[in-house]
């Protein structure tokens, strides 16, 4: 290969792959650990989909519409997870999966849109409609946990779950934070937010491999 365009994509997912393998041998199986896996397992899925676009050459519509459907399931369900694991999950809150289901329906109907429009050694670009609406759609399930994930902190009166409950809530912070503030300061960061995004995500996955670990319920 004449670059090393999507380098970095295969390197994280050697590793969230390592994160997981772990956890199947070694995490107790409560649904909230699960469920945090199969956060895990999508972040390794996107990244082996971004290293197969820009580094081996895979720009078919098809393998684009895999990447962007990896990634639309992450907030909701990682919202999702929180709620469960702050014991508020209610049935109406099924309902944050609606816009998620809604882009996974709506992108293969205008598949022949969907592009990559760059690729680094660090990120993609991509192109699709909707582009606004979903970015806004993107940003409030993970701003949403974050809230749900600090109240439960403030609250928890057990030592031992307020330190978990911290740790599952820096993850976030550590995470997505940077990626708001970089989003003010340079554009560029905002044309290709979810891969970036994704790549800020590799934090957030050695957080959710520890909290796994020290989730024994």
């Amino acid at each position: 290969m004449e670059t090393l365009d999507g380098a970095v994509s295969l390197l994280i997912a050697c590793i969230e792959l390592l994160f997981i393998i772990n956890l199947f041998l070694f995490a107790k199986k409560s649904t909230i650990n699960k469920l945090v896996i199969t956060q895990l397992i999508l972040l390794f899925g996107y990244q082996l989909l971004e290293f197969l676009i820009c580094f081996v050459g895979f720009h078919d519509q098809l393998i684009i519409y895999l990447a962007l459907f990896d990634i639309t399931l992450l907030p909701p369900l990682g919202l999702f997870t929180v709620l469960l694991y702050a014991g508020k999950l209610k049935n109406h809150h099924y309902l944050i999966f609606i816009p998620a289901i809604f882009f996974v329906i709506y992108f293969p109907i205008v598949i022949d849109s969907l592009a990559v429009t760059k690729c680094t050694v660090l990120y993609a670009t991509y192109n699709y409609p909707l582009g606004p609406l979903y970015a806004t759609f993107y940003y409030l399930p993970i701003i949403g946990a974050m809230i749900i994930l600090n109240k439960k902190w403030g609250s928890d009166t057990d030592s031992k779950q307020k330190s978990l409950t911290r740790f599952y809530f820096f993850g976030y912070l550590y995470t997505f934070l940077p990626g708001m503030i970089f989003a003010i300061f340079f554009p560029t960061f905002v044309e290709a937010v979810e891969s970036l995004l994704c790549k800020l995500a590799f934090v957030l996955s050695i957080f959710l491999t520890i909290f796994v670990l020290k989730n024994k319920p």
